[in-house]
């Protein structure tokens, strides 16, 4: 056993006992010593080593009472082979997330009060993630408040909000129009608002838009004819209206009702001696438009080498802005306008047989303005003699 003199166990310790009253002597083996002389100055502690970055991007708009925020992170996780938990942002009451982003090899929920991002694989991960932050109470004074998580630098919001509807509680910079920087302040970001719309008085209400009167805006219909006179007759009608309402139809004589449909969808109507009545609504709930179609069918008879057709259109109880008309009949013959309220006109769309994509010749007819009363029109014909050996 190895001892030491007195004197090397006091200078070895002579810090300690030049503070301390006692005094004495000690023997202690040098095996000894030394494992208590090492215990007297710890290692200094390394910082435990960084699992992710972290970077964010805030954009955030106000509503009447709850602030709703837009969250780009870009996040790139260093450990591999074990579990990553990367805390976001945290999460209250009042702070709840609208639907999660779904993520290749990782997974982004809510954990422990915190949204984070929950991976075992090294790599970057970008996503958006949406929030809701709602204010607490019911008072006039809206405030809202969002927290960062352990992992992520706080970042600066950029804020929309609307001036003519809300009052900010503080002054913001403003980085022009209505746009809005708030800064983070120990951790947090905090807004304060008030509806704008809450301090007019009670007179200023919002005005009723008056109830729209029923119109239709553009009618187009189409006559179209086989040489044994079978013809069938569709109507297609642009109805601007905002709310349910009558419409009366007086079929022309002769015709047959083959089908209705509104908005596209086909509607079981009954015609009593040449009328129906069916209500007519918007194509969707808080529009203004419409549309009705109407088939129609009629034997004209055979065609003779001349003679005349007799043409109408139903009549409507709403006014017609624009009526325009086609008619694609045989074209073995020529016809002429002889009479009726549709003039011709040409068209440079449609201007040779067959180009609309149905047989016969083209013809092309208007009114304008038409209220309460049938569209008529008289074609006289005669066979096409151009081109043949008896011009």
């Amino acid at each position: 056993m190895w001892t030491v003199p007195l004197i090397v166990g006091l200078l070895l310790t002579t810090a300690e006992a030049a503070a301390a009253a006692p005094s004495g002597t000690a023997t202690v083996p040098l095996e000894e010593l030394i494992p208590l002389y090492a215990q007297r100055e710890p290692p200094p502690a390394t910082p435990p080593p960084t699992e992710a970055l972290v970077k964010s991007q805030l954009k955030g708009r106000l509503t009447a009472d709850a602030l709703f925020v837009e969250g780009h992170f870009d996040v790139e996780v260093l450990a591999d082979g074990r579990w990553t938990q990367v805390r976001l942002l945290q999460l209250d009451a009042d702070t709840f997330p609208g639907t999660l982003p779904t993520v290749d090899g990782a997974t982004v929920g809510v954990i422990d009060g915190h949204l984070c991002l929950l991976t075992r694989k090294a790599g970057r991960y970008v996503f958006d993630v949406d929030l809701h932050v709602r204010s607490p109470g019911a008072g006039p004074e809206r405030r809202a408040q969002l927290r960062f998580g352990a992992h992520v630098a706080p970042v600066p919001l950029s804020l929309e909000a609307d001036t003519s509807v809300f009052t900010l509680a503080e002054p913001l910079p403003t980085r022009g129009g209505e746009a809005f920087t708030v800064y983070p302040h120990q951790g947090a970001l905090r807004v304060g608002w008030r509806a704008a719309l809450a301090q007019v008085s009670s007179q200023q209400k919002q005005q009723v838009r008056p109830p729209l009167e029923p119109r239709i805006t553009e009618a187009n219909a189409s006559w179209v004819s086989t040489l044994e006179g079978r013809a069938t007759l569709r109507v297609s009608y642009s109805l601007s209206l905002d709310r349910e309402q009558s419409l009366d139809l007086v079929l022309p004589e002769g015709h047959r009702l083959e089908r209705v449909t509104l908005n596209a969808i086909p509607i079981p109507v009954t015609s009593e001696e040449g009328s129906l009545t069916l209500k007519a609504a918007p194509a969707r709930l808080g529009e203004t438009t419409g549309t009705l179609e109407v088939v129609l069918s009629r034997e004209l008879g055979v065609f003779h080498l001349s003679g005349r057709l007799h043409l109408a259109l139903p009549r409507v109880s709403w006014p017609v802005a624009e009526l325009r008309a086609r008619a694609h009949f045989p074209a073995v013959f020529n016809y002429r306008r002889e009479g009726g309220s549709l003039e011709q006109y040409e068209s440079a769309a449609v201007s040779e047989a067959g180009a609309s994509g149905l047989p016969g010749k083209a013809l092309h007819f208007r009114q304008y303005l038409v209220a309460a009363s049938a569209p008529t029109l008289e074609l006289g014909y005669s066979v096409d003699i151009s081109g043949s050996y008896f011009r």
